[in-house]
Parts: structure tokens; sequence; C-alpha cells
């Protein structure tokens, strides 16, 4: 039982891309991308009603076996040989959905890739070989809060559509009666609009008995070749997918050749998650002209008397007042806006920032460090295969049955199990990455410039940790209170909206702050064991409240201390913000407590910190 299709309020756009799918299955799949609660699951779900084939859920737990298919136990048991297909075979000739796609396990994901470029699914494994037909479309949904997807799937996807909720309050006001009139009478709510679905059932049969006839003109073929060519398309799959997709809009409005209207109609569908950024061109340069030797000797410079040097944080301030306005740059991702340029339009600190690699020109470099990847039999993981036992991991229960059985059929109803028969579950883990930063917020004179240069360094590593899925956090500590301001996360978007105003002011509650990061990191640790975790903490070292009565000093000893002796595989930095003639050193004594790495105030630069935190993220010594 599902929702009706024709039930679904608002969302054209998404109803549109379904319904293309439905008529014309070459355009391979449809990928919904947006907000949380915007129906994306409830419309994929309610097309199986629409179509003729079979729809398949893959859910996210689902192992490798359940996605290929393994020998029938029962069969084997009377010591016969016969295969069960998995969800991708079941799926031939029909729609294959997955809710969270990009949550499934990479190795999954790398099997559905295989899979929709070939239609084939080739099976060596427990004695069995055969290829299996599996030719069907894929409609998936996701969040991209919660990550990414690789971008060899992404491009599989015929279509995508960003979902975002409707702002029409009357619309909203209608989405919500129709949810509840569905949850408190499903089969009556149902049939309501069944004349509505067999109507639209049918214009899609319609539709697809028609595709083939529908023309396309050859200047209807050039604005498409044009069109892509100016998106900056990669490749030839955008032109034929727009081709697709405009035949199929066609024939489900009933005409015969295709338009310029369809063109227009379903671009955006197909280009949205192509586009790529435009490149300019580079500048002639000019040649100078050529001067005379009398002219040459004018033109020497004089040498000057050397100016005195500026203290680092002025000319900080002022080479930052002398820089260009950079060009708006776009989402690594490919989804939405810059969320530097539109959260932080005042000051270039408030932008992301990208820096060159010089190994790779053109190429951004100071990105943090991908997930690690490592097998493992012990522990959690993802279970890939099944290895030969040998006394350490978790026994594969189902690979040791078949095991025995295709060793010697089982007798009387029983299987007798060898040593040899027993496997192992051979498991893939990946170690997660996250980025602590832990600034002073208290009322000094150069606490709003800390609060600029850490936002500024961490949109930039948001936006280059995007694809990686690392994590990146902040707490402020200030007036009498530490707090986690932004939670871990790799959300561009959201670390904007939390970000965007940062209160400062107050006095310096610095033993608070390092309760707070004892709290934080038993807490996170407990919940991510294998978690690589680094702080980075700004501060001049000199708290003035307490925490237990104490003198402040005394409580920032001993707490530096009980922090480090709890968490030593923690990596600790601390930037020392204390500027001045008279310098106390208090930070680099805290640095030293905690067995950290000491840089002094002129790393405080969003540039200098985007640099630390690629050394910590790939294991270097900053």
């Amino acid at each position: 039982m599902a929702f009706p299709f024709t039930a679904l309020c608002g969302q054209e756009e998404m109803k549109l891309a379904l319904l293309l799918l439905a008529v014309n299955p070459r355009l391979k799949g449809v990928l919904l991308w947006g907000e949380k609660g915007t129906a994306k699951s409830t419309a994929a779900r309610a097309l199986a009603n629409l179509i003729e084939g079979p729809f398949v859920n893959l859910p996210l737990a689902a192992t490798e076996e359940a996605l290929l298919g393994g020998p029938d136990l029962k069969a084997l048991f009377k010591g016969e040989r016969s295969f069960l297909p998995g969800l991708i075979a079941r799926a031939h000739g029909g729609v294959l959905y997955v809710d969270e796609v990009n949550l499934l396990p990479r190795p999954l994901l790398n099997l559905l890739l295989d899979v929709l470029e070939t239609g084939l699914l080739t099976l060596e494994r427990e004695g069995f070989s055969q290829t299996i037909r599996a030719d069907f479309v894929l409609l998936a949904s996701m969040n991209p809060e919660e990550g990414d997807l690789p971008p060899q799937l992404l491009d599989r996807f015929g279509l995508s559509v960003k979902v975002e909720a409707e702002r029409d309050p009357t619309l909203r006001a209608e989405i919500v009666r129709r949810r509840l009139a569905y949850e408190k009478e499903p089969q009556t709510f149902e049939k309501n609009y069944a004349p509505k679905e067999a109507q639209l059932r049918e214009k899609i049969l319609a539709a697809r008995g028609r595709l083939s006839q529908v023309k396309v003109p050859k200047k209807i073929m050039g604005l498409i070749s044009l069109v892509n060519q100016e998106a900056q398309v990669a490749g030839h799959r955008g032109d034929l997918m727009l081709l697709e997709a405009a035949k199929a809009l066609a024939a489900l409005e009933g005409k015969d050749e295709v338009g310029l209207e369809e063109v227009e109609r379903v671009k955006e569908l197909v280009l949205r998650h192509r586009r790529r950024k435009k490149e300019k061109a580079p500048e002639k340069k000019k040649k100078a002209p050529r001067e005379s030797p009398q002219k040459k000797a004018q033109n020497k410079k004089v040498p000057q008397a050397p100016q005195p040097q500026k203290p680092a944080d002025q000319a900080g301030m002022e080479e930052r007042e002398n820089m260009p306005s950079r060009p708006k740059k776009e989402n690594p991702s490919g989804q939405g806006k810059d969320a530097g340029e539109k959260i932080f339009p005042v000051g270039e600190v408030f932008k992301p920032q990208e820096f060159d690699d010089p190994l790779r020109p053109g190429k951004v470099a100071l990105r943090l460090g991908r997930r690690g990847k490592a097998y493992t039999l012990e522990g959690p993981g993802y279970y890939l295969r099944p290895v030969p036992y040998r006394g350490r991991g978790q026994v594969a229960l189902l690979p040791t049955l078949i095991s025995s059985a295709l060793r010697r059929p089982p007798r009387g109803g029983r299987l007798e199990i060898s040593p040899d028969d027993l496997k192992a579950k051979f498991k893939l883990t990946r170690t997660a990455k996250l980025l602590l930063f832990c600034v002073d917020g208290s009322g000094s004179m150069a606490a709003e410039a800390r609060m600029k240069e850490t936002k500024g360094a961490i949109m930039s590593l948001l936006l280059s940790a995007y694809q990686k899925r690392d994590l990146v956090a902040l707490m402020v500590f200030r007036d009498k209170e530490a707090r986690v301001i932004l939670p871990p996360t790799s959300s561009v978007e959201f670390a904007g909206r939390l970000l965007a105003h940062l209160p400062v002011g107050g006095s310096t509650p610095l033993s608070h702050a390092l309760k707070a990061l004892k709290d934080f990191l038993g807490r996170r640790l407990k919940l991510n064991p294998a978690e690589e975790i680094s702080v980075i903490l700004i501060t001049d070292g000199r708290g003035n409240v307490s925490l237990t009565g104490k003198p402040p000093k005394e409580e920032i000893k001993a707490l530096a201390l009980e922090l480090k002796a709890t968490f030593p595989a923690v990596k600790f930095v601390v930037i020392d913000t204390e500027t001045g003639p008279v310098r106390l050193e208090m930070a680099r004594e805290l640095a030293d407590l905690l067995e950290a790495r000491y840089f002094t105030p002129e790393a405080l630069r969003a540039e200098h910190l985007v640099k630390l935190a690629k050394q910590l993220n790939q294991g270097e010594n900053p």
C-alpha cells in the first residue's frame, strides 16, 4: 500500500522527472536530493503503482549476498545445487529503489555502478558461475547533508531533482491535510484517487508506445549539443540524456516531434548534476615596447631606505584590505549556492578560500584527508566476503554451512562440519576524522578577528571535506561557559547558518573549556571508538573564571594533565593569541601540559589554519 502518485501536492519538477523515467527507461535513473521531509521517498514509492514491472527496494542494511544472490540452502540440504537470485536480478525489467543512497556502503555502490553500465550481473562464487540479465532503472533519494555520491555513479542518473519544501502556505496546508487523511483511512483515500491513478497509468502506457515514433529534427539535435557545450558538460552522456528526456516529454504530451519547449522544460533535470564551472581563457600578454639605452638608464630604480617593519597583525590586516575581490566560486559538490559567499558577504576572511597545489597547478590543495580505509576480521565493519577461519574473527555461519554442503552432501538431513569448512567474516572499516576548533571568544581586542579567521578556515575546510565526509566542529568559550556552537558536520550550509552570528566578549573561562573538551571527547569516542580527533585550541592561556573555587591557573594545569592522560590518542594543537611587548607565555605552558604542538599568533590566519588541519588529517607533524 503506497500513497497515490496523483495525490502528491506540489513538487511539480519531481513528479515530472519520475513520469519521464516511467515513459523512457533509457534515462537509466532519477536522483532526488534535498531537504528532509519533502516527500522524496513517498513520491518514489508512489511510482510503483504506475509502472508495469517489478519495483524492488534496496535497504541500507542489505549485504552483498542479498544484492547478488546465493545458493539455495534447502536445495543444498537435499544434495542439489540451486541458485536464489538477489535484489539486482529481481529488479530486471523494472525499478531498483534506494533510499539514502549516499549512505549505502561503497562496495555495494560499486556493484550497482558495474551492473548499470553493462546490464549484466556476472557471478563467480561458492561453486557457481553464471551471468544474469539485470537491466533496470535506478531510482534513488538522498539528503546531501549526510554525505555525497561518487562522481562516476552520479553521472549514471539521467535526471536529478533538487527537492525543496513548498513555500506557499496554502499549498503546505493542503499537503498536511492530504497526509492526515491518508494516515487516518488509507484504503478510503486510495479508493478516492483510483480513477486518477488509472488515467495516469494509461497515459504512461500510451506514451511508452509512442516513444519510438517521436522524431527529433536536426535543428533540435544541434540545440541539444549546444546546450551541453555551453554547460561545460564532460563527455556525451549529457547530450544523450537530454535527447531521451525531451523525447519522453513529447511522447507524454502526445506529440510526435520534439520541439524547443520540450528541451527547455527538461534541460535543468539533465544538466543540474553535470554542469561544470566555466574557465576563463588565459589573457595574451602584450609585448612591452623596446626601450633605448638612454631611457633604460633613466628608468633605473634608485635604492630606497629600508622601511620599518610592521607588526604581524597590522601587516596581515593591510594585506587583506589590499587583496582583490575573488570571483564567486561554485560549491564543489555542484549542489546549491556557494555557502561562503551567501553567509559571509563582508570581508575576505569570511569567504571560503581555495589554495593552489604547486604539484598540480590549477588544482585545489590543502584538503582534508580521506577517511582511512582498512580491512579487519575483528570489530565492527562492513562484511565483504568469507575467508578461511584461522582462529580469529567472527564465524560466517552461512558460508560455513554452504562449504560443508558443497564438500559432502548431507546424509539423513545432517551436516558434518570440519575445520576446513569454517569461514570468517572479512570486513571493511573506515576511520572517521574530526577536527575540533576550541576558540577563546572573550572580550579581548583581537576576539572578533579570531572569530573571523576561524570561521573562514572552517568554511574552507568544509568545502574541501564535503566529498570526503570528514567532520569539523567548533567550541567557543566566553563569559562563564564553553559551548559547542557547531556540532560535528560536513555540511557547508548547516555550518554557515550556525556560524553567521557568533557573539564575543566577557571573561575567559578556560577551565570550563578544558572540562567541556573532556566531556565532549568522552561522549564522542564512546559512540565512535575508531574516530581520529584533532583539537586546535586558540587561546592566550589566561583563564580568569574559576570552575571549582580554586585559582584558575591551578585548575587549568590539573585539567590539562587529566585531559591528555584520558585521551592520549587525541592530537592537540595550541595557537597562542597573546601579543604585545610583555608576554607571559601561558599558552606555551598549556601546550606543554597537553603535549601539543605550539604556534605563535602569526599562525592565526585562515590559510594557515587550513594548512595545519590538512597536515593533522594526513598524520603529518605540523
